[in-house]
């Protein structure tokens, strides 16, 4: 293919900046991570979030925001980060943002790679997963809050 288009989907702002990875979360909607930065981080007096885009939505018009997902918080080591920051001889890791996302259902043929199949969160094996950099690299599962009453088409 010799030709194509480029739109856009959404305008930054300071509440909703520093967007680095993302992935699908079904067929119309994505999910963006924020890597904000520390300077970021105290210029808004926030964290890091998760933001679900609905790719029909007009962005332009400002009563359609994102919806956040994910707000993440200071792990130990971002906390010790933020504590010793300004010190001589110290380098902040900036331990404390969302570095990826990733929905699988956990078919490892070539069936199974990414942008293979549609997904289709909580349902049909379908699971969602995200990861922080630096700080304790953990990689966390995000479970469906049966509780919650939601219908399957959500």
């Amino acid at each position: 293919m010799d030709s194509g288009a480029l739109s856009l989907v959404y305008r930054s702002d300071v509440a909703h900046s520093g967007l680095d990875n993302c992935g699908f979360w079904d067929q119309n909607r994505v999910v963006f991570v924020e890597d904000a930065g520390d300077t970021l981080h105290a210029q808004r007096n926030a964290l890091d979030s998760a933001y679900l885009f609905d790719l029909n939505t007009d962005y332009s018009n400002p009563a359609n925001q994102p919806i956040r997902v994910l707000a993440e918080g200071r792990d130990e080591a971002a906390t010790l980060d933020s504590q010793f920051s300004g010190m001589t001889g110290f380098q902040n890791d900036a331990d404390n943002e969302i570095t990826g996302w990733n929905e699988s259902d956990g078919d490892p043929s070539a069936g199974g790679l990414f942008g293979a199949k549609i997904p289709t969160p909580f349902r049909g094996g379908w699971r969602i997963f995200y990861t922080r950099q630096h700080g304790e690299n953990v990689t966390r599962e995000i479970l469906r809050n049966e509780k919650a009453g939601h219908d399957d088409e959500d």
